[in-house]
């Protein structure tokens, strides 16, 4: 027998667009959908499962459409981001309005038909036949309403979406133009909150912007119909919502204010979690995981005080719009009964109805202005983003050929919006420099720490502002900056960078890089996805795959931001030769580096000092100088005993591979990503199946646990009841209206209008109490994952791309913040409502139980088909939706360096696939929404026939009394159906929301590092020596893996100073994880001044041991900040330490943020920080790499002064710094192979240190 297809193929689903418009009536009932949601109900669902979105749907089109009107915008006085977006996309919104309408008009047929059935009941002789139209009626009515509305809210959607889609790209796209002065007022964050949170309102807004003329229509339609019925008594209920109208203005304005600066506070806490997390390893080595998450904790219980605030305001617009329609009928009824008419039946209950339909916009009217709310504040925030300041490209000026032509330029970073770091130094500005070249040529850029050498290739670039003089540019430019640029991506893809892959263009650039012996090293070769900002490449390494990016792109102009600074002097020597002076022989070259000695073999040298041009002329002609800058700098230089070198050799072992972000201390073996085909970050947690009850629990006790949770569902069951409780009074008081004389008709009034002052207090009381509910597991939860995050391992951090962690600590907590407190109201609102309605009817006529059994199963039934294949969709959006701000984050990591190859294009065009893999899950899971609330309402529509019908076959037994009761229930039958429409709706936000509660306590429940603390600490004045001892000590990084350190054994006495030297992969720095416990030891111990290591809190080790790493991490801030961030010392002590590094600075209170320090002013801040700390035990990674050859003797000499007496540790790269070391330990493999002093190994032609000198200098 031939095997079934299956009905939804992965091969199909990627290749075939979404069959929505295959067929009008398959649009309409949404059968488009039906093989999804079977393939859903069997299995879960992948991203692969899923239908690839309409053209007209996808990133590209509704992009090319925005612009094009935006463009229009931008040539107003006022541009109006609102009215650019409407005239895109808003035909097909105007054509959900049209069936809204239909819908809402429809809806006054209810009661219609009530009042008739009424008058039905109390005549004993009508005909069965007429009472069998109002069934009719009732039904076709329904499912007419029930095809409208989905289609409107489908049509809503798509527009919807097309503004998110127009929004995100557009910011994505003007992140990539912004000036410097505008990017410099903008954190990862803030633009993170901008695609995330504020595009969403947008959208958001789009599903209740009709309400603003369908409320009003349904309510002045209401109140017409009212004032048919109870005359001029309609007038009382029309002025109640005449006076609650300014009340409601001022509680918007109020919100609005409070939205404002919850945002601005929800941006500065995201901005810091980003930081804190980009220097994860800096805050685990120097022991500030405490400190900086009480700095967190401060940010998030600002927002919360904020959010607090703002959820206040909001609780009263929704009690106050939900109390709106008790006091309309409070008023009307109570009107009409002092005009001195009776309360009759059908006035009565007609009018109840009609009140019932003007409760809905009333109802939804809070959610609305909140909606409203919230999108004007995004608006603004967006259209501000989008109207700041362009980068102005550098132009060919009167260039003919390739060159570079600078007359008087000055380049500076000081911008109006941009914080002031300094009154008056001009560190990072460049003043005055002419010069010019042409064609070819190596121009090397020297000077100072802080002298404007990066500012002045940032201004050749275009990025740093010229703020005088002009600046002239021809040809194409390849650029590495200092910082290398690195993307989550293969070896290959970082080379090649958006260009077609050559081999024989790409094997050069490998080769001329020195890169070949590294891709064999690699588990995949350079097909190896090498992690978020080069996670598994060592700085060396990371320095030549940009450089290699460079060659590849055979560009005219080559601007190289210190490409020798993290590769050793052979390697070095070797790429200079090999690759700047041979392989881009015939380009032009601009080159900032420390490196003294290429200068000869330039073509000229640039001499900055502050940030002027001092010397400009051939190395030969500037160092015969006799006062010259440069011929001091060399002379100086040559007074250096040793040479030069760095010992990342160029021939890597196959043991390690690789670093982790930023930092060249702990390697991750390339085995451990053997078993990853190639890919060396792990894919994102996914949970299947239901969200578990355990998510839902856990979310309750963090409100407060069950009594809470109980209290808050006693007062939804309350207010429901008095609400039924005041209907029933209502029927009764009618039904005997003939027969109460006018005190009890007063006695009646007082008791319905005291129900229904209740009802109004009790919704006052059940928004209030869920929403505190809410703040309390807000608190809660964000703290324990922030918690659980901090003091997670080192490994998660590296396999972990960075946009992944922020996703769920922007997103996932704004749903946990505010969208699920006020989504838990709405549902048990809803569930409460439907659950009296049923009861009601069931009360008043038994045999609707009879209909509402399989009606009930066919609810349930629908409802669990439908949550399996929706619950898997936002899953799957919430996953799709971390690439895009990983890309987001990566994209402004590496600005300068796309801009320069200008390959923005290539970026936008990466981030609109992710945009539409991330869309097609939205997309589906709402139309599966639809498709399931369609299914529903014909329920509601058949819950209501079925009511009408068991009413009307009971006609002949009908009394006064029961045609009350029946009116009651036909009341609550016509509202099933947007009852029921709204339970599902927001039973399914629900559902999908508590993906994120259930993605916060994912992290949340993580495994963490060992205790900060132990339970017996070392004493107090512990270590007093620093003698550090290595006992057969065997490390991998995790269980599995393999050893990273073999038996290793040695010996450091207290006060020594041992530098280490080996290979790339010889286990120095797995010596340093080893023993600042980033990885537990399997295997012989570690002990300091004879105290296990492992026996004590990683904080009671950390404390004691200041470490220098290569890469400076600061934080925003100031400069005392960073130098001292937890306040120990006084000012002088702090400028003392400032003054030996040589760090120029004019106030401690000098501003820290983004990149306005250079990396060489941001080593010297770290190691200032290191003197400051004066710890028995100093490690350091060649802490002056990134200096200049003066500042770097300078700082070397204050180091020996300062740590004379402290046991110190360096990680050789340049050997000059470690040859007056009193011994060097030589690693090899893991082990310990020479640990003896330099004079003595040196001695020893067989040894390894000795090889690596003579190597240094025929190099």
């Amino acid at each position: 027998m031939e095997q079934q297809r299956p009905l939804l193929s992965r091969t199909a689903s990627l290749s075939d667009s979404c069959p929505e418009k295959k067929g009008c009536l398959s649009s309409m009932l949404f059968t488009w959908m039906n093989p999804l949601m079977d393939l859903g109900n069997r299995r879960p669902l992948e991203m692969d499962d899923l239908f690839q979105l309409n053209p007209d749907l996808r990133a590209d089109a509704a992009s090319a459409r925005f612009s094009a009107c935006w463009d229009m915008e931008l040539r107003k006085a006022s541009p109006s981001l609102a009215s650019a977006l409407f005239r895109a996309f808003g035909a097909k919104f105007v054509a959900a309005g049209v069936l809204r309408f239909v819908r809402d008009a429809l809806q006054f047929i209810g009661p219609f038909v009530l009042q008739r059935v009424i008058a039905f009941l109390l005549t004993p002789d009508a005909a069965l036949s007429d009472g069998l139209v109002y069934v009719a009626l009732i039904f076709v009515g329904g499912i007419f309403q029930s095809f409208c509305f989905r289609n409107y809210m489908y049509f809503v959607f798509e527009t919807g979406l097309l503004f998110r889609s127009a929004i995100v790209t557009a910011v994505y796209r003007k992140s990539l133009v912004l000036s410097a002065g505008a990017m410099a007022g903008r954190s990862v964050g803030e633009i993170t909150n901008l695609m995330s949170i504020d595009a969403q309102r947008l959208q958001d807004l789009l599903g209740h912007l009709h309400a603003i003329w369908y409320g009003p229509f349904l309510i002045i339609t209401s109140c017409v119909l009212l004032y048919l019925q109870v005359g001029p008594a309609a007038f009382a209920g029309i002025a109640v919502i005449l006076v609650v109208t300014p009340v409601t203005i001022c509680i918007t304005r109020v919100m609005r204010t409070l939205q404002k600066q919850l945002m601005q506070v929800k941006d500065s806490r995201v901005k810091m979690c980003y930081e804190v997390l980009g220097g994860i390893k800096v805050l685990k080595l120097q022991a500030w995981e405490t400190n900086f998450a009480a700095r967190v904790a401060a940010f998030r219980t600002d927002e919360l005080r904020q959010l607090t605030s703002y959820l206040l305001a909001r609780t009263a617009s929704t009690s106050l719009f939900n109390g709106v329609p008790s006091l309309v009928t409070i008023a009307t009824f109570t009107t009409y009964v002092v005009l001195g008419h009776s309360m009759d039946t059908s006035t009565a209950l007609t009018s109840l109805s009609l009140f019932a339909i003007m409760r809905f916009p009333l109802f939804v009217l809070p959610t609305v202005i909140n909606a409203i709310v919230e999108a004007s504040v995004s608006f603004q925030r967006l259209q501000a983003f989008l109207l700041e300041a362009e980068r102005t490209p550098v132009g060919s000026g009167a260039l003919e050929a390739t060159g570079i032509l600078l007359e008087r330029a000055a380049f500076s970073w000081e911008q109006p919006v941009l914080p002031k770091r300094r009154a008056s130094a001009l560190d990072d500005t460049v003043s005055d420099v002419s010069f010019q070249m042409q064609t070819q040529g190596i121009c090397a850029v020297v000077g100072g720490v802080g002298s404007g050498k990066s500012t002045l290739l940032s201004g050749l670039l275009g990025d740093a502002p010229c703020t005088k003089g002009t600046v002239s540019m021809r040809g194409s430019v390849a650029y590495v900056s200092q910082q290398p640029f690195i993307q989550n991506a293969t070896l290959r893809d970082n080379i090649c960078f958006g260009l077609p892959y050559e081999y024989g263009r790409y094997t050069a650039a490998v080769g001329v890089c020195c890169l070949e012996a590294d891709l064999r090293v690699l588990p995949g070769g350079d097909l190896t996805e090498i992690g978020e900002r080069g996670i598994n490449l060592s700085g060396g390494q990371r320095t030549r795959v940009a450089l290699a990016r460079a060659v590849y792109q055979d560009a005219d102009i080559y601007l190289l931001d210190d490409v020798l600074a993290a590769v050793d002097a052979h390697v070095g020597a070797t790429i200079f030769r090999e690759c700047i002076r041979g392989f881009l022989g015939g380009k032009l070259v601009v080159m900032v580096t420390n490196n003294l000695q290429v200068l000869p073999q330039c073509d000229s040298v640039l001499v900055l000092s502050q940030g002027r041009v001092v010397e400009h002329d051939s190395f030969a002609h500037l160092v015969q100088m006799p006062e010259g800058y440069l011929a001091g700098m060399v002379a100086n230089f040559k007074e250096s005993d040793a040479p030069e070198s760095q010992t990342e050799d160029n021939e890597p072992n196959d043991d390690e591979f690789g670093t982790t972000p930023g930092h060249a201390l702990v390697r991750v073996p390339s085995s451990e990503v053997a078993d990853k085909a190639c890919s060396l970050m792990s894919g994102e947690d996914r949970s299947t199946g239901d969200v578990p009850w355990s998510v839902f629990e856990n979310w309750i006790q963090s409100c407060g646990g069950p009594y809470v949770a109980a209290r808050v569902l006693a007062v939804f069951v309350l207010a429901q009841a008095t609400n039924v409780a005041a209907t029933l009074w209502l029927s009764y008081w009618s039904d005997q209206d003939q027969r109460l004389d006018v005190r009890s008709h007063r006695q009646a009034l007082f008791v319905f209008i005291g129900l229904n002052f209740a009802f109004a207090l009790l919704i006052y009381l059940r928004v209030l109490g869920l929403y505190l509910a809410g703040l309390q597991a807000s608190r809660a939860l964000f703290s324990a994952m922030f918690t659980q995050v901090l003091r997670a391992p080192m490994h998660f951090f590296d396999t972990t791309p960075l946009g992944r962690i922020i996703n769920r600590m922007s997103k996932d907590m704004y749903a946990v913040d505010e969208d699920i407190p006020s989504t838990w109201v709405n549902v048990l609102s809803t569930l409460c409502s439907v659950a009296a309605t049923l009861a009601t009817i069931v009360v008043v006529t038994p045999w609707f139980v009879t209909a509402l059994v399989p009606l009930v199963c066919f609810y349930a039934a629908s409802q669990r088909f439908f949550v399996k294949t929706s619950r898997e969709l936002q899953r799957l959006e919430s996953i799709s939706r971390s690439p895009i701000y990983a890309l987001t984050a990566e994209t402004l990591d590496g600005l300068p360096t796309i801009r320069a190859y200008k390959v923005e294009r290539s970026f936008q065009k990466r981030y609109m696939d992710l945009l539409d893999c991330n869309q097609r899950a939205y997309f589906l899971n709402f139309s599966a929404n639809c498709w399931l609330g369609l299914r529903l309402e014909v329920s509601g529509a058949l819950v209501a026939s079925f009511a009408t019908l068991f009413v009307v076959l009971n006609h002949s037994h009908t009394s006064a009394a029961f045609a009350g009761l029946a009116g009651v229930s036909l009341t609550y039958a016509f509202s099933v159906t947007p009852a029921l429409n709204m339970s599902v709706r927001y039973l399914s936000q629900l559902q999908t929301q508590m993906v994120s509660v259930e993605r916060v306590q994912a992290y949340a429940a993580m495994p963490t590092e060992r205790p900060l603390r132990s339970l017996v600490p070392p004493p107090p004045q512990w270590p007093q020596h620093g003698r550090i001892v290595f006992e057969s000590v065997d490390l991998r990084y995790r269980v599995g893996m393999p050893r990273v350190l073999r038996n290793l054994s040695c010996t450091i006495q207290g006060g020594e100073k041992v530098g280490v030297v080996g290979r790339t992969g010889a286990g120095k720095s797995s010596l340093v994880v080893a023993l600042m416990r980033l990885a537990e030891v399997h295997g012989g111990r570690i002990t300091l001044d004879d105290v296990d290591i492992s026996a004590i809190g990683l904080h009671d080790l950390r404390e004691k041991i200041s470490i220098i790493p290569q890469d400076p991490v600061l934080f925003s801030g100031t400069l005392r900040s960073n130098v001292d961030p937890f306040h120990m010392y006084n000012d002088e002590a702090l400028w003392a330490a400032l003054k030996r590094v040589q760090m120029p600075a004019s106030s401690l209170d000098d501003v820290v943020d983004g990149g306005n320090f250079s990396v060489g002013e941001r080593q010297l801040m770290c190691i200032a920080r290191a003197l400051l700390k004066r710890s028995r035990v100093i490690l350091m990674d060649e802490a002056t790499a990134s200096v200049d050859p003066d500042t770097d003797r300078s700082v070397q000499r204050s180091l020996r002064e300062v740590f004379c007496d402290c046991t110190c540790i360096t990680i050789a790269h340049r050997l000059h710094t470690i040859m007056d070391s009193d011994r060097i330990l030589v690693m090899d493999r893991g082990s310990a192979v020479e640990f003896d002093s330099p004079k003595n190994l040196l001695k020893r032609r067989a040894s390894l240190f000795a090889s690596l000198v003579a190597h240094t200098q025929t190099s």
